[in-house]
């Protein structure tokens, strides 16, 4: 719409503005014309009669000037017509007839004509809204062009009434206008459909890229718009692209980066609270997960178990079997262990071939059952498939008491009872609340 409306509109200001001009420019030349042949006229008589300015010029050229006007007005027939070849007129003849319309009346008044005034501003050749003898006012003759004879200021002229133009004039103005409506109409007809092509195809390309730029901030980063044209909006579209190719491959590289950092960070995570040989918790994060479960024990009154194990005669293994033997023994018992606890269950390393786990939401009789089933499973594991005639066992402590301030006091608790366990025959567990040692 601005295209087509920019379009008509310089359209409308040529059709309008072009008469308009040439009238002004028939006015121009007419003064160029009209002004020559005043200068002219007053050199002439300034050189017959030697003097200019007064009163008594004044009067002798608007004299000279109107038996002029009437000479060139007499009929031709007209038995007061001038002789060819007579003299001028009693004091000055030569300022131009007056121009009038072919085929008008030569007492028809003048619709154009131009005004001559001396210095002092009385007029000296008359036109259509003046009469000789009247003196312009002081705002009027500021309107006025000023006339020159060798660097001499004599008079002052200005134009008076509507333009005087011929029949050819208002032939070709006419004309001018039928060829300027018919440009325009032409025009017209060419700009509407061309616009709305054009206006089309550009609302259309700035389309695709306000989608794909709005796609984008939705977070769907791989975006191409079609390129149809080699102009500023194709232009426009091949860098949107290229951007968006550029940005994309940014954002997936930094997507992987970002991956990639965070699988590192969680394996730094997991190797800063796991131990390296066994894969369980080390016991630094064992101790700071069993705080937070002992404090919802006390705060909510669920059972709570901590156990306390220790593999039987590890250091036989290792000095039997060698310390590789004995590094995966560990490894066996803490998959077995892992294996056999619930999601919610803790189990870590605590040092050495020691082992300690944390049941929360468990009652002295069901950690019981659970830490025999799993002696049982270490014991009736194939350990000679390690070493040839290896047997593995491990004893554990079980403490339940959740009354104590802090959860080292029930880790303590556990430990007299492991010891209970090894100084029984090993191969055992022991509860504080369990009155049998299995």
């Amino acid at each position: 719409m601005a295209l087509i409306s920019t379009s008509l509109l310089v359209v409308m200001i040529v059709a309008i503005m072009t008469p308009i001009m040439v009238e002004h420019e028939f006015v121009e030349h007419a003064k160029v014309a009209h002004y020559g042949r005043f200068q002219a006229a007053i050199e002439r008589y300034i050189r017959e009669n030697n003097s200019w300015d007064t009163e008594k010029d004044a009067l002798r050229f608007a004299i000279a000037e109107e038996n002029n006007r009437k000479l060139h007005r007499t009929p031709r027939n007209s038995p007061h017509m001038r002789p060819q070849g007579q003299a001028d007129a009693p004091y000055f003849s030569g300022l131009p007839p007056p121009r009038r319309r072919p085929g008008s009346k030569a007492s028809e008044e003048l619709p154009f004509a131009f005004v001559l005034t001396d210095t002092q501003g009385h007029i000296l050749h008359a036109g259509k809204d003046y009469k000789i003898g009247q003196k312009l006012t002081e705002e009027e003759l500021s309107g006025a062009d000023s006339l020159w004879v060798k660097g001499r200021l004599v008079a002052y002229a200005l134009s008076s009434g509507e333009p005087d133009l011929s029949t050819a004039d208002l032939a070709y103005l006419h004309t001018l206008r039928e060829t300027l409506l018919f440009s325009a109409l032409g025009a017209i007809v060419f700009i509407i459909p061309f616009g709305i092509w054009e206006g089309s195809r550009l609302v259309r390309t700035l389309n695709h890229l306000t989608s794909a730029v709005n796609r984008m901030a939705e977070g769907e980063f791989k975006q191409q718009v079609p390129v149809k044209s080699e102009d500023e909006v194709g232009a426009l579209a091949k860098a949107f692209n290229l951007m968006n190719t550029q940005l994309h491959e940014a954002y997936k590289n930094l997507e992987d980066s970002r991956n990639k950092i965070a699988k590192q960070a969680e394996q730094l995570k997991e190797l800063s609270i796991r131990d390296e040989l066994t894969g369980l918790y080390n016991r630094r994060f064992f101790n700071e997960e069993v705080k937070v479960l002992h404090a919802n024990a006390l705060r909510y009154g669920n059972g709570f178990c901590l156990v306390l194990g220790d593999i039987d005669f590890f250091k036989r293994i290792n000095d039997g079997y060698s310390h590789v033997v004995g590094d995966e023994v560990l490894k066996q018992v803490a998959k077995i262990l892992m294996n056999s606890i619930r999601n919610s269950d803790i189990v870590a390393r605590y040092g050495g071939e020691e082992m300690v786990l944390a049941l929360p939401n468990t009652s002295p009789q069901a950690a019981m059952e659970m830490m025999e089933r799993i002696r049982k499973t270490i014991e009736q594991h194939p350990w000679d498939s390690i070493a040839e005639g290896m047997k593995v066992t491990m004893s554990f402590g079980i403490c339940d008491e959740t009354n104590g301030e802090h959860f080292e006091h029930m880790l303590a608790v556990a430990d007299e009872l492991l010891y209970k366990a090894k100084n029984n025959g090993r191969n055992q567990v022991c509860s504080l609340s369990c009155s049998q040692t299995h």
